[in-house]
């Protein structure tokens, strides 16, 4: 990892705290070429380092806004450690506003932690920033939420490995946000790559991973929730001496995540909504081919709750058309 062209950094009003804006580029020659920007803010007295990240799709916009305001909120607030924040991970997908993959490799980046240093782009992205940027951070914050073509409830993941101190403070950290639903990942489910909480989940470390937003749209709410919930998480590190006022939620609790697909093509009239219950059999979705004719109806294969669905009438037979959390505690 090395840092290039560090700037001096600037000052707030109070004189708080510095906040050093870097170019930051990792080891592995899959990156060579390709940098990332670094806001890092570090308070007079020691304390935890706290990762924060977002853009790894960069259509959620409402994730990348959050992190902007939190520099700024950090600058003024911070009173132990320090905070690093990588406002936009997936920057080749920047100038296509490409969603959800990384036009260099055609990979989720979202799905490829742990990664490895000699796989392919995203691979090598999701490794660098697991082993190089976030290594010695006390937890990696990842925001998420809204693509082009979805709509999400406000929902953390919280993943588990088996052993109480850990799999409990994961969950706290999860719950800070105060979201609609906390889906717990189980340990068998981490062995598959997945998301970065999940390969921290591996590494014996810390991680939040929070999603909220809809359509590539920044929406005040579903930046204030993003933001508010890394401030509690610096608060309950110890960080921070304000925190945000509770939103009074309390969260549904799942253990798993059920991803729910088209089948067919054609087009898609949706009968649910992120947050929304719904029971085993119930009508989703209803699919038409374009002379108008009903082909397929989506009925739940369980009782649970939509994570997120589908935005787009135009879908094909491998559109997953919303994520279903279930087996609710």
């Amino acid at each position: 990892m090395e840092i290039k062209n560090m700037k001096s950094g600037y000052q707030c009003k109070n004189q708080a705290n510095q906040v050093l804006t870097y170019q930051l580029t990792f080891r592995s020659p899959k990156l060579a070429g390709h940098q990332w920007t670094v806001h890092e803010i570090v308070a007079e007295e020691t304390g935890p380092k706290l990762c924060i990240m977002a853009g790894i799709h960069v259509n959620e916009v409402s994730s990348i806004e959050a992190t902007f305001q939190l520099i700024e909120k950090f600058r003024t607030d911070l009173r132990r450690g320090t905070v690093s924040i990588i406002p936009v991970v997936n920057t080749p997908a920047l100038q296509s506003r490409s969603e959800y993959i990384c036009p260099i490799d055609g990979k989720n980046i979202n799905f490829s932690f742990p990664g490895s240093s000699e796989g392919t782009f995203s691979e090598a992205l999701a490794d660098a920033i697991l082993n190089e940027w976030s290594a010695d951070a006390d937890c990696l914050i990842d925001l998420h939420g809204g693509d082009l073509c979805e709509t999400v409830a406000q929902f953390t993941v919280a993943p588990m490995i088996g052993d109480p101190k850990f799999d409990q403070l994961n969950l706290q950290l999860a719950a800070a946000f105060e979201p609609e639903i906390i889906v717990q990942l189980r340990p068998d489910q981490l062995a598959k790559p997945g998301r970065s909480c999940s390969g921290r989940a591996m590494q014996g470390k810390h991680a939040a991973f929070a999603e909220a937003g809809r359509n590539g749209v920044i929406e005040e709410h579903n930046v204030s929730f993003l933001r508010n919930g890394v401030l509690r998480i610096a608060g309950l590190l110890g960080m921070m001496d304000l925190q945000p006022p509770s939103l009074g939620r309390k969260p549904i609790v799942a253990r798993e995540y059920v991803w729910v697909r088209a089948e067919v093509d054609g087009w898609c009239r949706y009968h649910v909504e992120p947050g929304e219950k719904v029971v085993q059999g119930q009508l989703l979705a209803s699919i038409s081919d374009y002379t108008g004719k009903l082909i397929h109806e989506v009925k739940a294969s369980t009782d649970g709750y939509i994570l997120w669905r589908c935005t787009h009438a135009i879908i094909s037979s491998t559109t997953d058309l919303m994520g279903i959390a279930t087996e609710v505690i």
